[in-house]
């Protein structure tokens, strides 16, 4: 005889508390294969720990006013490949820039002006109005325009834009008697030259007995810058072993006298670069001999004779000016 099947009493009780509003729990699906119990070997499932003392979340704070830009996102193409929004990044180079249009439009104005200077340069340079046709020379008294023009001329050719007036000044300059030199271009084709001649101071007798005409630099200058003129004489000390250091310290020595002295000096003699003496003539009448020395310290000697020509003797020893000497 069976023995009647057991009740469930789990599952009646269930079906009781379960509330009344609540859907009814679906029925397993015949498809579904039956959940497998668990083994009676298997370990029991670790019960999760719940950790009271995690601080809560802090709240994010939020920037009032201009939202930030979305970043851009990649996309997932369906081929399994990668997309990146980056058209932002490549706009700047496709749409043109306005500065980039200005310094291009700057540029071409640029070259464009410029090739326009260079023609109107090369342009003037062989206009026939502006070839040089006259040069002027101004200034020359005791030396002759001749020499002057003798060096200026063959420069002076072609454009008056072209003139090489600082080549032509230093070329006259070395003609003798030519203390200073100005060149300058007149408009529309000319050259004007204009030169300051050097004083001659002196008349310097060599040991041969010639007689040249020195300038205020020590140079010789043309006989004709002597005539008309009261010049002091130079003249070398026979024996000289040197005289041409003698000469160049005597016209040195005058070049350097102040003016107040130079009216008074009867001549000038010496046998070397150290020892020049002169003659002074007095205001009362009568002279004085000088022993200068060499060309250093003028100024500092002028002024001892000026002070010691009222002291009596013949002869003024300034060679030392700080230990002056009268006899």
């Amino acid at each position: 005889m069976a023995s009647p099947s057991p009740q469930r009493p789990s599952a009646n009780r269930a079906a009781q508390q379960r509330p009344a509003d609540a859907p009814p729990a679906s029925a397993p699906s015949a498809d579904a294969p039956p959940a497998s119990a668990p083994s009676a070997d298997a370990p029991p499932a670790p019960t999760p720990s719940v950790s009271t003392s995690a601080p809560a979340p802090r709240a994010r704070s939020r920037s009032v006013g201009r939202p930030r830009p979305a970043p851009e996102t990649a996309e997932e193409p369906p081929d399994g490949g990668r997309v990146v929004q980056a058209a932002g990044r490549f706009r700047e180079l496709v749409v043109g820039r306005p500065w980039r249009r200005r310094r291009r439009a700057l540029l071409i104005g640029a070259a464009i002006t410029a090739l326009l200077v260079v023609a109107l340069v090369v342009t003037a340079i062989f206009l026939p109005a502006l070839q040089i046709r006259e040069v002027t020379v101004e200034g020359t008294g005791y030396v002759e325009e001749s020499d002057i023009r003798a060096v200026a001329e063959p420069r002076a050719d072609g454009s008056v834009l072209l003139l090489p007036t600082g080549e032509i000044a230093a070329e006259v300059g070395e003609v003798p008697g030519v203390a200073s030199v100005e060149v300058e271009r007149v408009w529309p084709d000319g050259v004007r030259v204009s030169i300051t001649e050097t004083a001659p101071i002196a008349t310097l007798t060599t040991l041969d007995g010639s007689s040249v005409v020195v300038g205020e630099d020590g140079q010789e200058l043309p006989a004709a810058a002597g005539e008309g003129e009261t010049l002091v004489p130079l003249a070398v000390n026979s024996g000289s072993t040197d005289p041409e250091g003698a000469a160049a310290a005597m016209s040195e020595v005058l070049a350097e006298m102040p003016a107040s002295l130079r009216g008074a000096i009867q001549e000038v003699s010496a046998s070397s670069t150290s020892d020049v003496t002169f003659e002074l003539a007095l205001e009362g009448g009568g002279t004085r001999t000088v022993v200068w020395g060499d060309a250093r310290d003028a100024e500092l000697k002028a002024e001892v004779v000026q002070a010691l020509l009222g002291q009596p003797g013949s002869v003024i020893d300034v060679s030392s000016p700080v230990a002056p000497v009268t006899r």
